[in-house]
């Protein structure tokens, strides 16, 4: 038999080939499309996960913190310290370490960016509300010398750094309750 014979039905099989290759390469593309999906969806849920943790300790210290700027506020306009003051700040322990772990898995890169945007967002801010925070304990650690040289100094100066570090603790908050309940309706409106 000449080639040419045979020419059909070698163009019939290296079309089976050339349809079975092209098969293979998009089952595997899908495939790995939906294991990038699952990793983001596996990321986001620990990332919401971590919010709602720190929500809960926030939450668990706002009310003693905000206690401890009023009585802040009334030493500084009284001009003198009461006896019982007492200089407790509520540090809370917030977490970033289920966004940080979404960042090097590279997860992030398979949510939608307005979602990423808004976490990048909050991130942000809780580091400020972080910076807040120390900037408060230091001064707390460091009040030594001012405690025995002019005790009732320390209201004045601790007023600014408590009341950003307590406005934060709230603005926080909001943020962290305005993302899930996005994250909700936007999850909600997929799902429908």
């Amino acid at each position: 038999m000449k080639v040419t014979e045979k020419l059909p039905e070698l163009a019939l099989e290296a079309g089976m080939v050339v349809l079975a290759v092209l098969a293979a390469l998009g089952v595997e593309e899908w495939r790995e499309v939906k294991q990038q999906e699952e990793l983001a969806d596996r990321a986001m849920a620990v990332v919401v996960a971590e919010i709602q943790s720190n929500i809960d300790e926030l939450e668990e210290n706002r009310a003693a913190n905000a206690e401890l700027l009023e009585k802040v506020v009334a030493a500084d306009r009284a001009g003198e310290l009461p006896d019982d003051f007492n200089l407790t700040f509520e540090y809370s322990l917030i977490s970033t370490s289920a966004w940080e772990t979404a960042q090097v898995t590279q997860a992030t890169h398979f949510m939608p960016i307005d979602r990423v945007q808004s976490l990048a967002k909050l991130y942000g801010l809780q580091e400020l509300f972080e910076a807040a925070q120390s900037e408060v304990l230091d001064f707390i650690f460091n009040v030594g010398p001012i405690a025995r040289e002019d005790p009732n100094r320390i209201p004045g100066m601790l007023r600014g750094p408590l009341s950003q570090a307590v406005g934060m603790e709230t603005v926080l908050v909001e943020a962290y309750d305005s993302l899930l309940v996005r994250i909700d309706r936007e999850e909600e409106g997929s799902d429908g």
